[in-house]
């Protein structure tokens, strides 16, 4: 296994973070190959960041935006490129692209927190899931310290509580249950913020497992579901229907009896249940959302993936 590989295999293994975190390790995988990857002319080089940013586009099939970074990233080098005749300089322009990708995803991030202000105003009190560095950014810059936060655990390696320790000196009601609580909670809070792993192509939203479960106590009791997710991570080639949902070892369940345990890491909320994204393009409905998985349909054709 080479060093592209094990870098690789790493997100593959990563338990600890997000997808939009995920998605800036596998910007900088593709710097690392710009900056000292094996080709010995532009096309040897132009070949690695291709054949590397497909392979980061399959590594974790629930979390879109990784595959979509990796894509605009290979698809910008080599417009980047094409004018370029110095292996140095082509090698320079993959790691000013890179500077470039993961400043963007930062301004997507800031346009999150002010889109999010909007429905957050008047809020007092929220419950979320899990844990999302996009929602950890919404509210620790978009809600009122005095709101009431809710936070489920997510099970079984119980994310949330990183949530909580990361906004503890923030929030004054800071409160932490179990996922099978949610039913109790969200009765009696304004809305739910969830964030998403991917937003498939009929809209539905793949994210840790419960929030399926989240949005249809949402519905019956009317309160409002939003879902903090940017454009990148639509995933245009999937729909609810063939929708690759990973699973892990049922030995972070309960050890003595690992094979008996099913371990679904993540599960599908349909589009009918949620109120609206929050975008880098500002609060976006269903109907606001399909010109987006339009754009990312041509770049999956682009590749033909």
């Amino acid at each position: 296994m080479d060093w592209i590989e094990k870098k690789i295999d790493a997100i593959a293994r990563d338990r600890n973070h997000g997808a939009a975190q995920l998605a800036s390790s596998a910007i900088r995988i593709l710097v690392s190959v710009c900056k000292r990857g094996r080709g010995k002319d532009l096309g040897q080089l132009a070949s690695a960041v291709r054949q590397t940013a497909l392979s980061l586009a399959k590594v974790r099939p629930s979390m879109a935006p990784i595959r979509n970074w990796s894509l605009v990233f290979s698809r910008r080098f080599h417009e980047k490129i094409n004018d370029t005749t110095s292996l140095s300089e082509a090698r320079q322009q993959g790691v000013l692209l890179g500077e470039e990708l993961l400043a963007q995803q930062q301004r997507f991030v800031e346009l999150q927190v002010k889109a999010a202000r909007a429905i957050l105003k008047n809020c007092k009190s929220l419950v979320t899931l899990s844990y999302s560095s996009t929602v950890e950014s919404i509210l620790r810059y978009g809600l009122p310290s005095s709101c009431r936060i809710v936070i489920a655990e997510s099970r079984p390696l119980m994310e949330g509580r990183r949530l909580f320790k990361n906004l503890e000196h923030i929030f004054a009601d800071l409160r932490v249950i179990t996922d099978a609580q949610m039913g109790l909670a969200i009765p009696n809070t304004d809305l739910v913020l969830v964030g998403a792993d991917t937003i498939l192509a009929d809209l539905a939203v793949v994210n840790k497992t419960g929030t399926y479960l989240s949005a249809l106590v949402s519905h019956t009791h009317r309160r409002d579901f939003f879902v903090a997710a940017d454009t990148y991570k639509i995933n245009a080639a999937m729909d609810s229907g063939n929708c690759v949902l990973e699973a892990k070892s049922g030995r972070e369940l309960w050890p003595q009896h690992e094979k008996h345990c099913d371990n679904v890491y993540f599960d599908i909320t349909p589009a009918q249940l949620i109120s609206g994204f929050v975008t880098e393009e500002g609060i976006l409905d269903v109907a606001g959302m399909k010109p987006q998985v339009q754009k990312w349909q041509r770049l999956s054709q682009d590749f033909d993936i």
